[in-house]
């Protein structure tokens, strides 16, 4: 009888327990539920003018709007990249000579007031330079028969000049580097970082008041209310600006011995805000 008695208590034991167990995983599952696994985003840390993403998954029920703006700005910065080019029978030859010419530019750029750490070595290179002839004889296939002639060595600089006047100066004074060795590669008119930090800070706050008004409009057109923003992101873009290319202008200036003058005109900078907002 006492052992009858016992197993509907073990029995009822088992079911309290099994109970306990349920409401124990039921509780843990809704603590989980409220739990926010959503990325924490702080906009305070990092650079000044981050791109930030507020939500890399706006809802679908948004208005999605892109505005731009645009200014002319002086540069006051000049990029004026130099390429010194010597060929030779052997390498260590043409290596010697461009090594000399080299210097000589230098010592032409640092006279006129160039400090060393505005002068920039971009690329070095050697290779083998060949002659090569398209070949047809008798029945033969037809080939290219190549043969080395010598080598060639090119340095490229870069030249970084605050005082824009200067740039003539600066191309006619490499111009007497070597004979026919030193050429302009290309001339930037660009801004300087502090410039550029000023002026893409002004657009900004610019094309995201123009991007905002266009969410009212659209909001008011459709009779809904605008919400808060979901996502912003930004661009920006600067054309490339170049006054001459190649090396045949320095070997004019050198024939008209006329000073050389650069024309700096004008740098575009754009910028473009995508933002979406939410619907009230």
């Amino acid at each position: 009888m006492a052992k009858e008695e016992e197993r509907p208590k073990k029995g009822m034991l088992l079911v309290v327990a099994a109970l306990l167990l349920t409401i124990g995983m039921l509780g843990s599952a809704y603590m989980l539920a409220q739990v926010d696994y959503s990325p924490k985003v702080d906009v305070t840390a990092g650079p000044t003018n981050p791109t930030v993403y507020v939500s890399s998954t706006p809802p679908e029920h948004a208005i999605y709007v892109s505005a731009s703006a645009s200014d002319k700005v002086a540069p006051d910065l000049l990029n004026l990249h130099l390429r010194v080019q010597t060929e030779s029978t052997n390498a260590a030859d043409s290596q010697g000579e461009n090594a000399e010419v080299s210097a000589e530019l230098r010592d032409e750029l640092e006279a006129l007031g160039l400090d060393e750490e505005d002068i920039q070595t971009t690329s070095y290179s050697v290779y083998p330079v060949y002659d090569s002839e398209y070949v047809c004889n008798g029945g033969a296939p037809c080939r290219w028969d190549s043969v080395l002639i010598g080598y060639r060595t090119v340095h490229s600089l870069s030249v970084e000049i605050t005082e824009l006047e200067m740039g003539g100066e600066v191309i006619d004074a490499a111009s007497t580097a070597g004979v026919n060795q030193t050429f302009v590669d290309y001339v930037d008119f660009t801004l300087q970082p502090e410039t550029r930090r000023s002026v893409e800070k002004s657009l900004l706050q610019e094309a995201s008041i123009e991007a905002k008004s266009k969410a009212q409009e659209i909001a008011t057109g459709l009779g809904v209310g605008l919400g808060n923003v979901l996502s912003v992101s930004e661009s920006f873009s600067y054309p490339y600006y170049n006054s001459y290319k190649g090396g045949v202008y320095m070997a004019e200036a050198m024939d008209a011995a006329v000073p050389t003058q650069l024309s700096p005109g004008q740098v575009d900078v754009s910028v473009t805000v995508s933002t979406s907002f939410g619907i009230q």
